[in-house]
């Protein structure tokens, strides 16, 4: 990786006072990345946070429900459903296939590494593996350097899940620039554009995760997402991003039109989740793992922290229905109040490394405006589930 020095960041103040922020920056030839000691990777992360060594999988990252030793492929993971053309075009844009869908993926800029091609391309960013990412390639803090998904007409895009840095570890995560805010800019075919900021606080961990709920009619024609500002790395300028990836619809099957991947894939599995709540029972483990399905439910939680003990909890697998149709209004209920707040959720791993957690980004803006959730995914047979659903009366707010 390339170390900090004077000049770098003497030429990348220029570029910005030029007005060349954000538009495609000469890479130049880097020299190869240094080598760097991993360490043990982060469990349940969504990317790499650091750049991984060539080749290695980061276990435990959308795939895994534990944490296996670094560089050892995760017990039970799945080869990801993304299929790079055998040529580049160039070294920052590349033809992929995603889900039987042709996705064009264009980055302002590569870091080159000569002993192996491709190792920090734009190809990365679509297949939900923690051992793969985009580092970019300009002389710079790497603030407007950007990556693009353009798509064929009349592509059904749902959502979006962005993954910061390089969750392979939190080590490599600190070690390595990230993104501290993004814009997330969306054309569309019918002419009109569409825009997101996503924030990333200093202490949002490796591995997690902003869902954007796009969930509308009109066809996406292209995604750029823009480094706005950057959280520099404590040991190597270049950064990263470890995921960008889209959801899509796929056809009809009797009344239902699935997402491409779900199940197998944590994005568009979130996203049938969202698009019914209340119908969260066809995303339990099966009866046959031996997995629990817990509810519990607490008057009143913390947006961020340990919640307290719940006021009632029952197996969602093996307790009565009518515990469950008690809280699936309100469920149903919350989620749309979230979505109406805001279209961004977050997506955490696990403290213990084994899954995710899935809620909304922020609290309610007033103490009545929705009860708020939190969903616990892992891996259970080959297929993400439903472990744990919180719901929760009433999120404390800044008024608390």
């Amino acid at each position: 990786m390339r170390g900090w020095s004077p000049l770098p960041v003497i030429l990348g103040c220029i570029l910005l006072s030029t007005g060349a922020w954000g538009q495609p920056a000469d890479a130049g030839v880097p020299s190869p990345p240094e080598s760097l000691d991993a360490g043990q990777p982060s469990p349940g992360a969504l990317g790499a946070s650091g750049v991984p060594d060539a080749g290695q999988t980061s276990p435990g990252a959308l795939g895994a429900s534990g944490a296996p030793d670094a560089g050892q492929t995760a017990p039970g993971s799945l080869v990801p459903s993304v299929t790079p053309d055998a040529g580049l075009l160039n070294p920052g844009q590349v033809q992929v296939t995603l889900h039987g869908v042709p996705v064009t993926v264009t980055a302002s800029s590569v870091l080159v590494d000569a002993k192996a091609p491709g190792r920090y391309g734009p190809a990365n960013l679509l297949d939900e593996d923690p051992g793969t990412l985009w580092a970019e390639g300009a002389k710079s803090t790497g603030a407007g350097e950007w990556v693009e998904l353009s798509f064929p007409p009349d592509t059904p895009v749902h959502a979006f899940l962005v993954t910061p840095g390089n969750p392979k570890s939190a080590k490599l995560y600190k070690a390595n620039a990230r993104p501290r805010k993004v814009r997330l800019d969306l054309r569309l075919h019918d002419g009109r554009r569409m825009g997101y900021e996503l924030d990333f606080p200093r202490d949002f961990p490796a591995g997690g995760a902003i869902y954007v709920s796009y969930e509308r009619q009109f066809a996406v024609k292209s995604a750029r997402l823009t480094v706005l500002t950057v959280w520099p790395g404590s040991r190597y300028r270049d950064l990263c991003l470890g995921g960008f990836v889209p959801v899509f619809r796929g056809p009809w099957e009797r009344y239902l039109k699935p997402f491409l991947g779900e199940g197998r894939e944590l994005a568009p599995t979130l996203a049938k989740f969202m698009e019914d709540p209340g119908d969260v029972v066809d995303l339990l483990p099966p009866k046959t793992s031996g997995v629990a399905a817990w509810l519990r439910t607490y008057p009143e939680v913390p947006h961020s922290g340990r919640v307290p003990s719940p006021v009632e909890e029952f197996d969602l697998l093996n307790g009565p229905s009518r515990e469950w149709n008690r809280y699936r209004r309100d469920l149903d209920r919350a989620a749309a109040g979230a979505s109406h707040q805001s279209e961004l959720f977050r997506l955490l791993p696990e403290p213990d490394g084994r899954g995710y957690v899935f809620a909304p980004m922020g609290p309610p803006k007033g103490p009545d405006s929705y009860s708020n959730f939190r969903v616990h995914w892992a891996r259970v047979e080959d297929a993400w589930r439903v472990v744990e659903l919180d719901v929760t009366y009433r999120e404390q707010t800044a008024d608390d």
